[in-house]
């Protein structure tokens, strides 16, 4: 999911948000879109990933540059709504209403 998720756009996740690559830990190598997200990181994160299968919980897959914004869990229904309800879904309101319920 991982490999394929974290090319979109906008990634949200939450206190309950758990990020690995479980492959990792097993001696396997990363999937595809892993190998090439994960060096492309910040620092040298994504090599450690990569190379332990470390997981990241909640706040560190934001700070992590994975997550785009972050979203306490009881405020998802919420967001989900009043994602369905833009009028004109542009990358700009969708944007501006992921930042309206970005928590720092």
């Amino acid at each position: 999911g991982v490999g394929i998720s974290v090319h979109g756009h906008f990634r949200v996740a939450t206190e309950k948000t758990l990020f690995a690559m479980p492959e990792t830990a097993i001696g396997l190598f990363p999937d595809v879109g892993g190998g090439y997200f994960l060096p492309r990181l910040s620092g040298k994160i994504g090599y450690y990933l990569a190379l332990t299968g470390f997981r990241l919980k909640g706040r560190d897959v934001l700070k992590a540059g994975i997550a785009t914004h972050f979203v306490e869990s009881e405020k998802l229904p919420a967001l989900e709504k009043d994602l369905i309800a833009l009028k004109s879904p542009s990358t700009e309101n969708i944007a501006d209403l992921l930042n309206s319920y970005h928590v720092k």
